[in-house]
């Protein structure tokens, strides 16, 4: 064979691993994007299949699209749609035509009066598929360290509920110890329009780590009774500056905060402003990832990375959202280390980012990293 032959296969093969593996680093990767006032969240297993939970607002895609961009993603695995309002599938033709979708979009089924949802119907064609209780995706299934993405309710649980908010789906994903909620915009009060239908799932729920704040911190969600049975460590808060909305609201960061809930916000949005002791807002998209068979997951924002314990792995009597702060960040293939807080550290590929509360041996600090 010759040399030439050998090295057009090897380009090929590489070409072929770009776009299976490129966005994958072998950890369970879970990107909150900042979309503005919407919902838009990417799953990255570790072996790089892609998932995608609702789509966004109709606005300013640009941003989102270069997020996406950003994650060499190639081609979407499969979509979750919570529910048809515009800020959750209004991205979806722009998105589609971009990264082909492999597999189904799992939505509510049923239809909604709106010109998104006729987009929405047009973008995923013959992939859609209507998502049942107990629908199942499992991720990287003949790997060593599976990703599970379970549907635990939908259409309101058994609740005679109209509002299209009230209908969300609900999706749970495990992997090993961590699990995430992500549940579009549930909400948690009888008042008006809206029905609690936060208390009725929370025991399908359980104990998670990471939740999605439902309705981008609306008053009338994330109820006491929720936050007291899935104990969520991190709640992440998608939400636009200037909405008109007022979120998120003093009357869910308050149960959130009595909860102990840290709160990660992708916006300043436009009502109660953020805590300085439980409020994490560095205006851009957020970050939680995993490492298989790790007992800690990391939260990554523009200007932080912070390190939690698996409840499986916390001591009785440790308190929801309690943080071990790593003082300390470094790349495994760098002699340079970093204060967690400097900016240098959020350009730090994930694949080689380390973390610790003592200084890395045989390192050296980096020069703009004022001496503490």
């Amino acid at each position: 064979m010759s040399k030439y032959r050998v090295v057009l296969i090897l380009a090929i093969f590489l070409a072929v691993s770009q776009i299976l593996f490129g966005q994958a680093n072998g950890n369970l990767q879970l990107h909150y994007v900042d979309v503005g006032q919407g919902d838009m969240e990417v799953l990255i297993s570790p072996q790089g299949q892609v998932v995608l939970f609702d789509e966004g607002a109709n606005k300013n895609c640009e941003k989102p699209l270069a997020y996406l961009q950003s994650l060499n993603i190639q081609k979407i695995d499969y979509i979750i749609t919570s529910h048809y309002h515009e800020d959750h599938i209004g991205y979806v033709g722009d998105i589609l035509r971009l990264y082909p979708l492999q597999s189904n979009a799992y939505d509510r089924g049923y239809s909604y009066n709106n010109d998104s949802y006729g987009n929405y119907i047009a973008a995923v064609g013959k992939n859609r598929t209507e998502a049942t209780l107990g629908t199942q995706i499992i991720l990287d299934q003949n790997f060593a360290n599976p990703v599970s993405i379970k549907i635990v309710t939908l259409n309101g649980n058994g609740i005679n509920a109209e509002n299209e908010n009230d209908l969300s789906i609900t999706a749970l994903v495990t992997f090993g110890n961590f699990q995430a909620e992500l549940g579009g915009d549930l909400s948690g009060k009888n008042s008006g329009q809206y029905k609690d239908i936060e208390s009725s799932v929370a025991t399908k729920v359980g104990q998670i780590e990471v939740y999605k704040v439902h309705h981008h911190g609306s008053k009338c969600s994330s109820n006491d009774k929720w936050l007291s049975i899935t104990k969520p460590k991190v709640g992440i808060i998608s939400v636009g500056d200037g909405n008109k909305y007022k979120h998120p609201t003093k009357e869910c960061l308050d149960r959130l905060h009595k909860s102990r809930v840290k709160t990660y916000w992708t916006e300043k949005g436009n009502g109660v402003l953020p805590d300085k002791e439980n409020d994490i807002v560095d205006n851009g998209s957020i970050v939680v990832e995993v490492e298989p068979g790790s007992n800690n997951f990391t939260v990554k924002t523009n200007n932080r990375i912070e390190t939690y314990t698996d409840w499986e792995n916390t001591s009785t009597g440790t308190t929801s959202g309690t943080v071990e702060n790593p003082k300390f960040s470094w790349s495994k293939e760098s002699d340079i280390y970093h204060y967690s807080d400097c900016k240098r550290v959020r350009k730090i590929n994930s694949e080689f980012l380390k973390t610790g509360t003592t200084r890395p041996s045989g390192k050296k600090l980096h020069k703009g990293c004022p001496e503490k």
